[in-house]
């Protein structure tokens, strides 16, 4: 009786296991490539294929953002925007702003504005003109009306020249 041996049953056996993991490698490949067509499809119907954002005008703003703050570091000038004051809601805040020139020396006479910037919502968004106190120091009050991250961006203008500044204030509810 050839072929009912333990060592047929052995080979048979092997077989069978070698033939469900090609079956399992196979089925395994069929689904990443399925899902993977699927995804393509999906993308193509979604996705006219326009570029809605043109690099070459991002580029080219770039380089005049590079261009004027190469102008403002030439220029030297230094400055520190304060608030002077524990930032709560509702609660009027000092700020100061001081302005130095390239020799260290305080730039009188400059218009100073600072807006406080609600990444949130734009109609929160408040301006300040600060007023020219001497000695290089401007300073201006401003009530902020809702809490969390503002940003405050100081503009310097004088003789044709300007300075920009950021920072972040972090403005807290009054305990009550």
């Amino acid at each position: 009786m050839a072929g009912n041996g333990p060592e047929d049953q052995q080979a048979r056996k092997t077989r069978r296991v070698v033939r469900l993991w090609i079956a399992a490698g196979v089925v395994f490949a069929l689904t990443v490539l399925g899902y993977s067509g699927i995804m393509v499809y999906l993308a193509q119907q979604d996705y006219p294929g326009s570029v809605v954002h043109n690099y070459f005008e991002n580029y080219d703003r770039f380089n005049q953002f590079a261009e004027k703050l190469e102008k403002q570091e030439k220029l030297g000038w230094r400055l520190a925007t304060r608030v002077e004051s524990l930032p709560l809601v509702g609660k009027l805040l000092r700020v100061q702003v001081v302005v130095r020139d390239d020799q260290g020396k305080p730039l009188t006479g400059a218009d100073v504005r600072v807006s406080f910037v609600r990444n949130v919502k734009a109609r929160q968004d408040q301006r300040v003109r600060l007023a020219d106190v001497g000695g290089g120091r401007y300073e201006g009050n401003v009530r902020l009306a809702k809490p969390g991250n503002w940003t405050i961006r100081t503009m310097v203008r004088q003789n044709g020249h300007r300075y920009r500044a950021q920072r972040f204030l972090w403005v807290e509810e009054p305990l009550e």
